[in-house]
């Protein structure tokens, strides 16, 4: 799962992922992901996926050269679709506090994704999945972020802080209500959630909930 994740995410945010205008294509990846969602990477095999895509094995692997080359190109789809959702919401969302509050609640989202959603003593395996690869898909995510941060920084958009640090800081806030249940807000409550990240992780950028200016310079 680890490697197979890791290598889709890579794929996704490169923008090297070979688009086929195949339908029966479309078919297989789309039960490769059913498939995936019920059984996990280790227990789900090709068989199960021809038969939920009503093709023959055969069909599967004259388009995908293996097991793992069906599960990456799954898995390559559900993290495309969120990052695709992260670039659409950001090239309308300007603002470095809003930019927070929508990747939050995004990545929030999550927790409902068929495949990327795990019963909580099962995410383990996802934290992991996130965390191993040369480079981890977190650690794409936290260059990815932190790019956006300093290009705020440099246009006076952010005035605090150093955009690194604050990178990791929302990276792993992310992380952490992914793969934990929220104990006083209900994630299952998207206006909830945003206000959440407005009043309580915007200020991470120095944002502060109230004050005139949405991005600040502090005190110290």
């Amino acid at each position: 799962m680890s490697d197979l994740f890791a290598r889709a995410v890579r794929q996704s945010i490169a923008g090297t992922a070979v688009a086929r205008d195949d339908p029966t294509v479309d078919r297989i990846l789309d039960a490769a992901v059913s498939v995936l969602s019920r059984r996990g990477t280790t227990d789900a095999t090709v068989d199960e996926v021809a038969q939920e895509a009503g093709v023959g094995r055969a069909t599967v692997f004259r388009r995908f050269a293996s097991k793992d080359a069906v599960f990456e190109a799954a898995l390559t789809r559900v993290v495309a679709r969120v990052i695709g959702a992260m670039v659409e919401r950001f090239a309308v969302v300007r603002d470095p506090v809003e930019q927070v509050v929508e990747g939050f609640a995004i990545c929030v989202a999550l927790d409902a994704d068929p495949v990327l959603a795990r019963p909580r003593r099962q995410r383990a395996d996802l934290l992991a999945a996130l965390c191993e690869g040369d480079p981890s898909p977190v650690s794409l995510a936290f260059d990815a972020v932190a790019a956006n941060l300093r290009r705020a920084h440099r246009a006076g958009a952010i005035t605090v802080g150093d955009p690194d640090q604050q990178a990791d800081v929302l990276v792993h806030l992310g992380l952490a209500y992914l793969l934990a249940p929220g104990l006083a807000v209900d994630l299952g409550d998207p206006d909830a959630v945003r206000a959440f990240a407005r009043s309580t992780i915007a200020p991470v950028i120095g944002y502060r909930p109230g004050a005139a200016g949405r991005v600040v310079a502090s005190d110290t």
